[in-house]
């Protein structure tokens, strides 16, 4: 497996991920009329504008035959105001390669090209009952800010985990693991 930096041909390979692990993450936590919501278009408009993007990006993890079985898509804090100045937008992994470590190999490459354009803060907003939080918290992420989010006039809450210092994120996250 290889994690690298998307280019504009994967595109369409980033959306089919991006949709098939939004609608079976989120099947039971949103109604069917937001989980509609994100199309495979949508997606794929996405992930080219991030990847033309001078300041975001997006890491894929391709399997040897081509396959993209994940991704995660950063840059700068979104909101504005907050005293983060990286925001990780997505991090999606097939269910079929979940818990192999590409996640955390995700993460390691965005913390590194993070680190390269001089962000040292990160956050993460997820929805307040997502079961994959775990993994921010396993990373050393902790919560930082709560509110509502309205998807379509569907109001659910949500959370942000962050990291003040970025490049201790898997020190930490190895630490704590040794002493349990």
């Amino acid at each position: 497996m290889l994690i690298r930096e998307a280019k504009l041909s994967d595109a369409a390979k980033i959306a089919r991920v991006n949709v098939e692990t939004w609608k079976s993450t989120y099947q039971e936590l949103l109604p069917p009329q937001q989980l509609a919501l994100v199309t495979f278009p949508d997606r794929k408009n996405y992930a080219r504008e991030i990847i033309k993007s001078k300041d975001k990006g997006i890491v894929v993890a391709e399997m040897e035959r081509g396959e993209i079985v994940g991704f995660a898509a950063f840059g700068p804090e979104r909101a504005g105001g907050l005293p983060f100045k990286g925001e990780l937008y997505v991090i999606y992994v097939l269910k079929a390669f979940q818990r192999k470590g590409i996640g955390s190999r995700l993460m390691m490459a965005v913390r590194k090209k993070l680190l390269e354009m001089g962000i040292h803060s990160l956050m993460v907003w997820t929805l307040y009952n997502n079961p994959y939080q775990r993994f921010y918290q396993a990373l050393g992420g902790t919560i930082v800010y709560a509110r509502t989010l309205d998807i379509e006039g569907f109001k659910t809450l949500e959370r942000a985990y962050g990291w003040w210092e970025i490049g201790t994120m898997f020190a930490e996250s190895q630490h704590r693991n040794q002493m349990l």
